[in-house]
């Protein structure tokens, strides 16, 4: 009797800490001109699981993956019956879930809101072998890599925070009066998730803005961080900029691809990067310092340059511009 009493202390124990754990994780982390970033659990075991389910597909070209490489697992050992009960989960992923992109797939939008915020998984719109899946592969999570993931997240958050709050209003001023849209009015909420897709960061937009944030990214680390924050921010407030750029290169008989998305890159980064420099910091944008400019775009990089730091600078309008710029990309 004594040995079963103990049992059911150490099983209330464990759920009670479960629930404080779950229930921490509910609640934002910082919040930054009514940006609210947590850490997540729900969504951040969606994440690693889809991660996960990535990491078996070694044959695909790294062009084509989906998701950012998996950290190592810092010698993870799980009892055998765990292992299966993870491998079970990473597959149902692989399978169901994994080959869907996590911005551009409506049905993953939607598991994101459903996860974002709750304490339980009762009662939510997910399919009923997700939904066991997810309740199945929670405790190993919890037990394994939820810890080092959330003090992770939360540091991450920490460190953007203290950089951030001290800019943002006139980081936001500059962007808001730039995209000709106010900024928001009711609060944006940010999840730090350990990993997640492969570029990092990605945000949704309909049916509201959401935007999600790797960690373990280390491109975001320092300053990138808060530029990383105001690009996906953006992503709620570009549509003028995105419909003059659009339309001024249809009338030019070009395709606009994704010349609107280059912009806000540049925007955003020169945003920063001005505010900084006005307080004695320096730093490169993104589009620079990781090379992308030169590695995705670099028919464009001339172009923006030429026309788009004019606008940000105040010289030329928003359509003077797009018209200019739809005139001298290729």
């Amino acid at each position: 009797m004594l040995k079963r009493r103990r049992v059911w202390i150490m099983l209330a124990l464990w759920f009670s800490v479960s629930d404080i754990a779950i229930a921490q994780s509910t609640e934002p982390v910082a919040e930054i001109e009514g940006l609210r970033l947590f850490s997540d659990f729900w969504l951040n075991l969606h994440h690693f699981l889809y991660v996960s389910a990535w990491a078996r597909r070694a044959d695909t070209p790294a062009q084509r993956r989906r998701a950012m490489p998996l950290p190592a697992d810092d010698g993870v050992a799980m009892t055998d019956a765990e292992r299966a009960t993870w491998d079970t989960a990473v597959l149902y992923y692989d399978h169901e879930l994994a080959s869907k992109d996590l911005l551009f797939d409506g049905s993953l939008t939607a598991i994101n809101n459903s996860l974002a915020g709750v304490r339980t998984l009762s009662g939510l719109s997910l399919a009923a072998d997700h939904r066991r899946f997810l309740e199945t592969a929670a405790p190993i999570y919890r037990r394994y890599w939820w810890p080092q993931h959330d003090a992770a997240n939360r540091a991450w958050i920490a460190d953007v925070a203290q950089r951030t709050t001290p800019v943002a209003a006139q980081i936001i001023d500059r962007l808001t009066t730039l995209y000709g849209i106010k900024w928001f009015d009711a609060p944006i909420r940010v999840d730090v998730v350990r990993v997640g897709k492969s570029q990092g960061a990605y945000t949704a937009v309909v049916p509201r803005v959401h935007i999600i944030v790797a960690s373990a990214d280390a491109s975001y680390a320092g300053w990138a961080g808060a530029e990383m924050l105001f690009h996906e921010s953006s992503h709620g407030l570009i549509q003028n900029v995105q419909a003059a750029v659009d339309k001024a290169m249809t009338a030019v008989g070009k395709n606009p691809r994704d010349l609107w998305h280059v912009v806000l890159f540049y925007i955003t980064g020169e945003v920063t990067r001005q505010t900084l420099s006005a307080r004695r910091i320096e730093y490169q944008p993104y589009l620079y310092a990781t090379g992308l400019f030169t590695r995705a775009w670099p028919t464009f990089r001339e172009p923006i340059e030429q026309t788009v730091r004019p606008f940000v600078d105040r010289q030329i309008s928003l359509a003077e511009m797009a018209r200019k710029l739809a005139a001298s990309v290729p």
